[in-house]
């Protein structure tokens, strides 16, 4: 079987995932090549310190369209000669691709309706609670989706939504957004032991809870901010650690000053990929405030870290990964005194706090590169193997 991965970019994120790919097609005989549209990303400003390392190897099949540029600059000219040429040579029976609605995911789209024969696979987290879902926009959305053969999703709610726009269960699977626990855990064991040295570099507090998110309005930041003023924590010492930035960060700061909390709550910037498992490990626990979340990579990093975490339900990690009274607590978004009390009995319960994060370590250790490698393969392979059989019986009659 030979594959063709298309991506937007590959971030740090999709590097391990790609890896366990090649890796088990390899295993298998199978024959796996990689587009990359753009050379830049268009989400982070810092270099992909992952992507480098790959690219510096020099790995077979592997194609960069447009290095000078990101997924903002379009360059649909060059992006479509060189996704033509990209089949030409590659030959796939099966193109899996990073979305359904970029325009370079259409051509590959209006290309299969044109006679190209290959299965074509989108990978997505969007689920039906990700906001304010319009009807006519679903119809029409339903009409683009169905026609492509399969999907690779985050999870279960991820499944069902792909399956209302007109991907049967048959026909999806699990498995997209995963992270390398492997390597998150080992650094953030390693980081254990230079705790006093990370602490000085990134000026961290004694003890604090970790948030990681974009400051943007749905992430709900402020309502975190409001929870942990409400905890009452920061009088015992705790505090907390917001890593990101955004276009909210101004209002995000005000909230800060308005409450009293600047001596309690720390902002980092941008914290590039590599250095994120000393910040979990010496947290005591991660927090997701979001009105929704596609998924939350960033519970699946504190996670592989050993740090329990609370969510809000409309998260994709909540009842999939995060488990209520498990692992963590599952939420409802906006509850800012539902959230203020998890907060405390997180916070205060060392003997809770410990059997959270050994189950926590338990339940991430599916969700790594190598589910989403098996999970590519076994849909491709049931895919073509559909395909074939069609083939055959046409033939025959």
């Amino acid at each position: 079987m030979r594959l063709l991965f298309v991506i937007g970019n590959l971030g740090d994120y999709h590097v391990p995932r790609y890896e366990a790919l090649a890796k088990l097609a390899a295993a298998r005989g199978d024959k796996v090549s990689l587009v990359e549209v753009f050379g830049r990303s268009g989400l982070y400003g810092f270099p992909q310190e992952g992507r480098i390392a790959f690219f510096h190897g020099s790995p077979p099949d592997v194609t960069t369209l447009v290095e000078d540029a990101g997924e903002r600059d379009h360059h649909w000219w060059r992006v479509g000669n060189g996704l033509l040429t990209a089949l030409h040579r590659c030959r796939p029976d099966v193109v899996v691709m990073l979305g359904y609605n970029t325009y370079y995911s259409l051509f590959l789209r209006l290309l299969k309706v044109l006679g190209k024969r290959f299965a074509l696979i989108y990978m997505s987290d969007s689920k039906a609670d990700d906001g304010r879902r319009y009807a006519l926009k679903e119809r029409l959305k339903r009409v683009l989706v169905s026609g492509f053969d399969g999907a690779l999703v985050a999870g279960e709610r991820h499944r069902a939504y792909a399956s209302s726009l007109g991907i049967p269960m048959t026909r999806s699977r699990i498995g997209f957004d995963v992270i390398d626990v492997e390597y998150f855990s080992a650094a953030s064991r390693a980081a254990l032991a230079s705790a006093s040295t990370i602490r000085c570099n990134f000026g961290l507090p004694a003890r604090y809870v970790i948030c990681v998110s974009r400051f943007i309005k749905r992430k709900n930041v402020d309502l975190l901010i409001e929870a942990f003023c409400r905890s009452q924590l920061h009088a015992a010492g705790l505090s907390l650690l917001l890593v990101g930035q955004g276009p909210r960060g101004p209002e995000v700061r005000n909230a800060i000053d308005r409450m009293g909390m600047s001596r309690h709550i720390q902002i980092l910037g941008c914290v590039p990929y590599r250095e994120m498992p000393a910040l979990y490990s010496l947290a005591e626990f991660a927090v997701l405030p979001s009105a929704y979340d596609q998924w939350g990579l960033c519970i699946s990093e504190a996670f592989a870290a050993a740090k329990p975490a609370i969510v809000t339900r409309t998260c994709g990690v909540a009842n999939e990964l995060v488990l209520d009274g498990i692992n963590g607590f599952v939420v409802e978004p906006g509850d800012a005194a539902a959230l203020a009390d998890r907060v405390v009995r997180l916070a205060t319960d060392d003997a809770l706090r410990e059997r959270f994060s050994q189950n926590a370590v338990s339940t991430v250790r599916r969700w790594t590169p190598t589910l989403f490698a098996t999970n590519v393969i076994e849909l491709a392979d049931s895919l073509t193997g559909a395909a074939t059989l069609a083939r055959s019986r046409a033939a025959a009659t």
